[in-house]
């Protein structure tokens, strides 16, 4: 089986299992093809999923949005279902305004409520700054990218450019195992909570896109960590729609108190901490994540 096929075929088995109902609507922007996953009706909420994901990490989040809310997680280019995406010499910040300002297009929806999770939270805030009249609220989920230059040296050391046949051993010989050793080190409080088959499509999505995944870390990242220039700093007072945080206080990657800092300065930013959770706090406290998403949105 092709690694398309495979990625469609678990894709297909754990949004069964864990979103049912769901539908979804191939589109094409740009800078290619993608697939949204929508569920349920209402005011639409644009999911952007973090960096080496996918639209489906979403999934535990969206039958309890889905309830009052038209909920449409896509993949951004180079993952998930999505064509694949050369991210060297590009401006990813660009990019990122022009990807959801397009899907969103394509969708025929004018404005929406933009939910972004670590590089997603970069990618919903970039979007945010440049098109403020499509974003009705933002609301980063974990610690977004741009908060802080600091990353784990393994990605760091992604980012060389003769390293890059380490990089792709290493993406290239995933497992379950390894899979949930990460998200256990980095990502949740409770592994042990992660579905078998969800851990399988993850595995999955890796092996299709590796190259895409490796060209977005040379071009977002350096030695130093998260490359200067994407540093939100003083764009952050020039956010107009309202903006929530919500954060774990468990995150690996930052702290919740850089998120407080960042909103005891700003009036138009609130934070929300979620006990026992990390950085996709959702799947550590689901029930906590909707009713803070349901706050935001109203």
């Amino acid at each position: 089986m092709d690694a398309t096929r495979l990625v469609e075929t678990r894709q297909a088995a754990y949004l069964d299992r864990v979103v049912p109902g769901h539908r979804i609507v191939r589109v094409r922007w740009s800078g290619g093809a993608t697939q949204v996953i929508e569920a349920g009706q209402g005011q639409p909420l644009l999911l952007l999923h973090g960096g080496l994901g996918e639209a489906t990490q979403w999934a535990p989040l969206m039958p309890a949005l889905a309830q009052k809310y038209r909920v449409l997680a896509v993949d951004r280019p180079g993952h998930g279902l999505a064509d694949y995406f050369d991210y060297r010499d590009v401006n990813i910040l660009d990019v990122a305004s022009r990807f959801a300002r397009e899907i969103l297009d394509a969708l025929n929806v004018a404005s929406a409520a933009v939910l972004g999770n670590s590089m997603g939270g970069l990618w919903a805030a970039g979007f945010a700054l440049a098109h403020p009249e499509r974003v009705n609220r933002l609301i980063l989920i974990g610690a977004p990218a741009g908060v802080q230059r600091a990353i784990p040296w393994t990605l760091r050391l992604g980012s060389v450019a003769l390293l890059a046949g380490v990089m792709k051993s290493g993406l290239t010989s995933v497992t379950r195992d390894n899979v949930r050793a990460l998200w256990a080190e980095k990502i949740v409080v409770h592994p042990e909570r992660l579905g078998d088959d969800f851990l399988d499509l993850c595995a999955a999505s890796q092996l299709r896109n590796y190259l895409s995944w490796i060209s977005l870390l040379q071009s977002t990242i350096d030695l130093g960590g998260l490359k200067a220039d994407l540093l939100l700093t003083e764009r952050w007072q020039r956010l107009q729609p309202p903006t929530t945080f919500i954060w774990g206080e468990q995150d690996q990657w930052v702290p919740p108190e850089a998120g407080e800092r960042i909103a005891g300065a700003h009036e138009n930013i609130r934070m929300v901490r979620v006990p026992n959770a990390g950085h996709a706090p959702w799947f550590d406290d689901t029930p906590a994540v909707a009713r803070a998403v349901e706050d935001a949105v109203n």
